[in-house]
């Protein structure tokens, strides 16, 4: 069985055993009745926020790459809304690939520059998330399994992030390290090897400046400020009787299981997490369960609305797409950034 095969039958597993946790013990008369008195226009301010808050994120997409490639925000954006396509309706996951191949060809920033731009937004996301959850740690009591995710996830992301931009600073050096690694291994594998670090490591390029680093950081501040509020306003259209904090606290859960395999669209493990972060206020599962289906279905409905729109405009099909991630995820390499003479596979 071919590898990405196996992974797309794991990930459907793992989603019908979340769904099936989700749904126990509760009283669709209940679900129905949440769905009957929620607001429509509390759910369509939330959506519209968790848009914009995909607008912030454009800005600081295009951050990222402004040392080596002009790229407009309104095309950054159209990427990511792309790549949310791609996860919401390709198995495995390949939208970051999606949008690194697209903006990496049709803008000439390179494909693995991009890929470490994006590498650099997930570390600071996973940052954000850190900070967000310490910040709850004031009003809240953490639970443990959260408690230890965090700690996990708060160890990678700070190695990550420190490894990037260590690598940036000192991608001068690398040559000397491409030459000893010709030594102890094929040349073809070094060449490689040395430049894929060295173009994923350009992704911290814009982290090098005081204003940079403090532009990027607000941005991403923003990001997560815009997509709780836009939480919020959801757990207020199911008339959830929680704090107001309540929306961060599940905006907090429900990221820290995205590296769950699961199915397209994260059916399932979407759904479990936001019922358990609910029931710490909310002991009724069917309101609780009401709002994971609700969210979840505008949530995806934006997600390829405007994914289709741009992906349309770009003159590409869902086929094309993948196509396009596939030819992402094989890493076809660009040169430039080392003056060692090794030559990556264009």
């Amino acid at each position: 069985m071919k590898r990405p095969f196996l992974k797309t039958w794991i990930g459907l597993v793992i989603s019908l055993l979340f769904l099936g946790l989700a749904l126990r013990n509760v009283e669709w008369a209940g679900v129905w009745s949440s769905w009957r008195s929620a607001r429509l226009d509390l759910l369509l301010l939330g959506t519209t926020t968790l848009v914009g808050s995909w607008g912030i994120a454009a800005l600081r997409w295009r951050a990222l790459l402004s040392p080596y490639a002009f790229v407009r925000a309104r095309d950054t954006f159209a990427y990511i809304t792309i790549g949310y396509l791609a996860n919401t309706v390709l198995p495995l996951r390949l939208g970051d690939l999606a949008r690194a191949s697209l903006i990496g060809r049709r803008k000439h920033v390179g494909i693995s520059r991009s890929l470490g731009s994006i590498a650099v937004e997930r570390l600071l996301d996973v940052l954000m998330l850190v900070i967000l959850t310490l910040v709850l740690a004031l009003v809240l009591e953490i639970p443990a399994p959260i408690r230890a995710g965090l700690a996990g996830m708060t160890a990678a992301g700070t190695i990550g992030l420190i490894g990037l931009v260590v690598l940036s600073l000192n991608r001068d050096r690398l040559p000397g390290l491409a030459i000893w690694m010709s030594k102890v291994m094929p040349h073809r594998v070094a060449d490689r090897a040395m430049t894929l670090v060295g173009n994923f490591s350009s992704g911290a390029d814009a982290l090098h400046r005081s204003v940079g680093i403090l532009k990027i950081a607000v941005l991403s501040a923003g990001v997560w400020l815009m997509a709780g509020l836009g939480t919020l306003a959801w757990v207020a259209a199911f008339h959830l009787e929680v704090p107001w904090y309540a929306g961060y606290f599940v905006l907090v859960v429900v990221n820290l299981g995205s590296a769950i395999p699961s199915s397209p669209g994260y059916i399932g493990v979407y759904h479990y997490l936001a019922v358990l972060a609910l029931s710490v206020w909310a002991p009724d599962r069917s309101a609780a369960l009401a709002y994971a289906i609700g969210t979840h279905a505008v949530n995806m409905l934006a997600n390829a609305g405007l994914g289709a729109w741009f992906l349309a405009r770009e003159g590409l099909s869902l086929k094309s797409l993948r196509a396009e991630a596939v030819s992402g995820g094989g890493l076809k390499l660009e040169t430039g950034n080392l003056d060692s003479g090794l030559k990556g596979t264009v």
